[in-house]
């Protein structure tokens, strides 16, 4: 089962961050839809990776990427085993973790969040456990415990409390399901203290090469304060809800939508990179070739909590990082952001925290690099 999970989560990841952005110029057309009107561009400033030359400065897989305190970048490379401390300019200060099943090692490093101080919590599917250092980089513990294994995405609200997205798997009386949780986790325990959001679908593990990756997956988005904002990837409808810290609900948003079918470019470009995540991931091959993208572009790519404090969620079906913006206290439309790229950048995940913007370069035909992002 954690084997399975494993390979679970490395398809998911790629279906999460590896969204196909064809390059596109400010203000243009992009390659799915109409760019629509801007008020706020982001623009990338510099860039951490390099093609060849020093290790340090070689990305393999970067899987998350955020700002720290003290003006530093964290970088998660799922296949270098390692989380790297950068400067804004992409100079090396630093690394933590290796490939191992001990203390402070990594099996299978999926994803990696910075605590309000300036600590750093890995998630590893593999080891079924959160690994925890400090702002200087010392390993300080791990909580694990978690069935069958750690939530994948994680956004800490305190030191010691973090909103996770959990998938889940369940066996009773009446057959094997699986689905999602998005709930608030005190890292002194595995069990939650408030689910916010909870389903599970039924999963046949007998026909493995039909699994729906995304079927019910829900991404969300939480503030310092505990507010969570929860949406559930669909091609059909673009809406969220927030809920108060007690699980109360707060407002739902939403808006109106009309399906985008993706090129046949998008497609290809998407099952030709999922498929190679879950070969590196250990998949098998059957499994491998009978992954197919949906052929509709998802109506919310993302949401984050940006350094203004406000909900920004991202709009999956224009050629490029497009922004909607909420007061996260009213739910009230604020603003249109977008990330001006050019034909140099393309495939860009952006990424976002209470310290700044990044962006996630993992399927260009160039070398894995991560962008730095400024407003």
């Amino acid at each position: 089962m954690k084997k399975l999970y494993a390979l679970f989560v490395v398809a998911l990841l790629a279906l999460a961050c590896g969204r196909e952005d064809g390059p596109v110029q400010a203000g243009e057309a992009g390659s799915r839809v109409p760019l629509p009107d801007v008020d706020v561009w982001l623009s990338i400033t510099d860039s951490i990776g390099i093609e060849m030359g020093d290790s340090t400065l070689m990305l393999g897989m970067p899987a998350a990427a955020f700002w720290m305190p003290e003006n530093r970048v964290v970088v998660l490379d799922m296949q270098k085993f390692r989380a790297s401390i950068f400067t804004p300019e992409g100079e090396f200060i630093a690394s933590l973790g290796r490939q191992g099943s001990g203390p402070g090692e990594f099996l299978l490093p999926s994803y990696l969040s910075v605590t309000p101080s300036g600590g750093i919590a890995v998630c590893d599917a593999m080891a079924g456990h959160l690994s925890f250092f400090s702002p200087d980089l010392e390993y300080t513990g791990s909580v694990s415990g978690f069935f069958p294994s750690p939530p994948v995405m994680t956004v800490f609200i305190a030191d010691s409390v973090f909103i996770g997205m959990k998938p889940e798997f369940e066996q009773n009386e009446n057959g094997l399901f699986m689905g999602y949780t998005v709930a608030r986790w005190n890292i002194s325990s595995p069990e939650p203290e408030q689910v916010f959001y909870s389903k599970l679908n039924p999963f046949d593990i007998s026909d493995l090469s039909n699994i729906n990756f995304t079927e019910g997956m829900v991404l969300f988005a939480a503030t310092s304060e505990g507010v969570v904002y929860t949406t559930v990837l669909s091609t059909e409808a673009y809406e969220f809800n927030a809920m108060n810290p007690d699980g109360s609900e707060l407002f739902s948003v939403t808006e109106p939508f009309t399906r985008v079918r993706k090129t046949q470019e998008d497609i290809d470009s998407e099952r030709e990179f999922v498929r190679n995540r879950m070969r590196q991931g250990g998949a098998p091959e059957f499994m491998v070739n009978s992954y197919q993208p949906d052929p509709f572009l998802f109506a919310i790519g993302s949401m984050g909590i940006a350094p203004d404090g406000n909900l920004w969620v991202a709009q999956g079906v224009y050629g490029s990082p497009v922004f909607r913006v909420y007061n996260p206290a009213t739910g009230e439309f604020l603003f249109t952001a977008a990330l001006e790229v050019g034909d140099e950048e393309r495939d860009i995940t952006v990424m976002m925290n209470r310290w700044g913007f990044t962006g996630i370069d993992q399927m260009s035909g160039d070398w894995p690099r991560v962008y730095i992002i400024d407003r």
